[in-house]
């Protein structure tokens, strides 16, 4: 494998530690718990995709990072308070606002970013990601192929 077993534990370790203090906290529910942990473990492995192709596959590595950018801006406000929690500092409403306004639009770009890892490299998608139950359709913006314009 690219790396995977380097370095990557102590983010683990720190993600699960996150979701225990997150639960502690009202405004974090079940549901931003487990988005928070899926879409860290989605980040890591796009971080190990990334990695691999960096010299291998330059234009993939920058389709990639794009793809990193995107999925950090639409969970910056989990990420944000996941941060402040570890730092055992209080998380003000505003940003428990940012958090339930943004818990959709990180879903969907965590959900978007596993799949395409699934489509680069399943050997890294499988020792970070659940298995995908349902073939999807891989968004235009971050798919590797063209849409398909031959339709009828």
């Amino acid at each position: 494998m690219y790396g995977i077993n380097t370095g990557r534990i102590g983010a683990r370790v720190a993600a699960l530690g996150l979701v225990a203090v997150l639960g502690g906290c009202a405004a974090f529910g079940e549901q931003a718990e487990t988005l928070y942990l899926r879409q860290h473990k989605a980040a890591t492995a796009l971080a190990e995709t990334i990695a691999a192709n960096e010299t291998r596959n330059p234009p993939l590595a920058e389709t990639l990072y794009a793809a990193e950018a995107e999925l950090d801006l639409a969970c910056r406000p989990l990420r944000r308070a996941g941060y402040l929690r570890l730092q055992a500092e209080e998380i003000s409403s505003e940003l428990e606002w940012k958090i339930v306004n943004s818990l959709d639009r990180c879903r969907s770009k965590t959900k978007q970013i596993e799949d395409l890892l699934w489509q680069i490299n399943p050997e890294i998608a499988a020792f970070f990601l659940p298995v995908p139950t349902v073939a999807t359709i891989q968004s235009s913006r971050l798919s590797l192929t063209p849409p398909n314009t031959n339709s009828p």
